[in-house]
């Protein structure tokens, strides 16, 4: 498999994801259930596309509970991914989940006898730097702000648990199950979601009925379903490649051009397709935000 290529390849579908994402998010009905549906379609394509991508093949008792576990935390992710996107920006929300690579740094030296290196150590204190610059100075927009940064806090601490998570497996003898575990994962979050949204339906009823009397509502709807489907493809995609590319290339390269080009995409996307605005200090905050998470990555190891 050409590495360039399939590499070029993981970051688009990475970048198709997340501008599904946002495009769902700015045309969906508001409400948390929207949401639930969006994780749920996604989570279902993605599983379907790597059972025919691979088969499930054996798969342990291990394998199996854990990513049932694997599966709630992405729920959760998804879920509070697509909250935070709601009620903040798409550019700098990415760079906040990205620093999730904390976690992972930390995890590695707890747990998998790894070192802290000088520049994951830099990376902290710009992340901490973006964190400081996030916040808006006006105070009509503290308590969205606010909101918003906690859905991105708790979408970066379940991001973190997948990477972790993705580490304890493959760390394992049944590291050859990860196509089994990645479909239990994403088939047991898209029966959390599902259950979630018909749970939620029945509360935001009213806002989704004002959405359906807008003109062109079916047009809407299977606009929003397509997003839904793209955005799973990409997850399937972007989830397989980097497997691949996770063994054959240094993570000294792989892992910075994965976390900082990708954040470096969605920025531009967010900017060029979305028309985003930012404050001065905000955008100083993103550039501080795709340097730490280069950091982090440690590419100087």
């Amino acid at each position: 498999m050409n590495i360039p290529l399939t590499l070029i390849l993981s970051l688009a579908a990475a970048l198709g994801g997340s501008i599904a994402k946002k495009y769902y998010t700015d045309k969906a009905p508001t409400g948390l259930s929207g949401g639930f549906v969006f994780n749920a379609v996604g989570c279902l394509t993605a599983a379907v596309i790597l059972l025919c991508w691979g088969g499930f093949g054996t798969s342990s008792v291990f394998t199996i509970l854990l990513g049932v576990v694997f599966g709630a935390i992405t729920a959760l992710q998804g879920i509070t991914n697509i909250a935070a996107l709601q009620v903040g920006p798409m550019s700098y929300t990415s760079v906040m989940i990205s620093f999730s690579t904390l976690i992972s740094a930390l995890s590695g030296v707890m747990f998998f006898d790894e070192s802290l290196g000088w520049a994951q150590i830099v990376g902290i204190v710009l992340m901490l730097v973006s964190f400081v610059l996030a916040a808006k100075s006006d105070d009509e927009a503290k308590k969205a702000n606010f909101k918003w940064l906690m859905l991105c806090l708790i979408a970066f601490a379940a991001t973190g648990g997948i990477g972790v998570m993705q580490k304890v497996h493959q760390s394992s003898v049944y590291k050859d199950e990860l196509n089994a575990f990645l479909i239990v994962a994403f088939v047991s979050s898209a029966v959390l979601c599902t259950i979630f949204a018909m749970l939620l339906k029945k509360c935001e009823n009213q806002a989704i009925a004002a959405k359906s009397n807008e003109p062109h509502h079916k047009k809407r709807l299977w606009l929003l379903l397509g997003m839904m489907l793209a955005s799973g493809i990409c997850v399937a995609v972007n989830n397989k490649f980097n497997l691949y590319l996770s063994g054959v290339v240094d993570s000294a390269v792989f892992f910075p051009i994965v976390n900082g080009g990708g954040l470096v995409l969605t920025t531009l996307a967010a900017v060029l397709l979305f028309k985003e605005k930012l404050s001065k200090k905000q955008w100083i905050g993103v550039v501080f935000g795709i340097a730490s998470v280069v950091f982090l990555c440690n590419p100087f190891a």
